[in-house]
Formats: structure tokens, C-alpha cells, sequence
């Protein structure tokens, strides 16, 4: 009797659910990013146009804040996510050899 299968199973399921949890946090990210970018103070609105714009709390209304807060948390957990899938199939193929 071969257990392979079973196996299989076993180390493929962190891998989807770093995938499940990734797609879901960047959809959470891209809502929060979105309610960020509408909320701009009235004299930094020139600060839409400037990528690191995001990192500055200056820029932004209280409820930008809040939202932008959000939004970097968010962000962080995708590339955490991101990581530990690429780190978990490395493993797999260090462990495997395929």
C-alpha cells in the first residue's frame, strides 16, 4: 500500500491555502486602495501622483488614514502570503527532488 497520494495531499494543501489566503488579501488590498486614493487632504492633492505618496500619513484626510493604515496592513500580509508560498514550494521541491 502506498501512501503517496495521501502525502501529496498533505504538502499541497499549505500551498493552496497561501494561495486562497494571497488572493484574498489582495482583494482586500485593492478595496482599501481605493477608498485611500479618494481621500486626500485638498492641498496634497498633487500627491495622487506620487507612488510613495502611500507611506506619508500627510497626505491624507483622517479617514484616508485609516483606510491607508488598512491598506498597507493588507498589502503586508499578500507579500507574507506570496513568501511563504514560494517558500513552501521550494521546500517541496528540496524535500521531493521533482
Amino acid at each position: 500500500m502506498d501512501d503517496l497520494p495521501f502525502t501529496g495531499y498533505l504538502i499541497l494543501a499549505p500551498f493552496v491555502l497561501c494561495l486562497i489566503g494571497g488572493f484574498v488579501s489582495w482583494g482586500f488590498a485593492a478595496y482599501y486602495m481605493f477608498r485611500t486614493m479618494v481621500r486626500f487632504r485638498p492641498d496634497r492633492q498633487w500627491g495622487r501622483y506620487v507612488p510613495y505618496s502611500i507611506f506619508f500619513s500627510s497626505f491624507f484626510t483622517e479617514e484616508g488614514n485609516f483606510y491607508r493604515v488598512k491598506l498597507l496592513r493588507a498589502s503586508g500580509l499578500f507579500f507574507l502570503f506570496v513568501a511563504m508560498g514560494g517558500a513552501i514550494g521550494f521546500g517541496i521541491k528540496i524535500l521531493t527532488g521533482h
